[in-house]
């Protein structure tokens, strides 16, 4: 483990998540218009997430956020940072 790591605690990106380990959001993606469509999700800096279910072959993600499942592109997952 890196010391800023240890200093700040773990971060990753979502699509690095394990199945069923909770984290909190960090940081969206850079690009305003994805970033306005997550908020709007209700992924919001923060926000308790978990890793529910994810597709063979780089499919969509399934995430628990707020009592809900939702679901994205693993592309778009790698772009949020989380930490616990």
């Amino acid at each position: 483990m890196s010391d800023i790591n240890f200093l700040f605690g773990c971060m990753m990106n979502l699509a690095e998540l394990p199945l069923n380990k909770l984290a909190k959001i960090s940081a969206l993606p850079k690009d305003e218009a994805i970033a306005a469509q997550l908020i709007e999700q209700g992924f919001t800096l923060r926000s308790h997430i978990s890793l529910a279910h994810k597709a063979p072959f780089n499919g969509p993600m399934a995430f628990r956020l707020h009592n809900t499942k939702i679901s994205i592109q693993r592309t778009i997952a790698a772009q949020i940072s989380v930490s616990f």
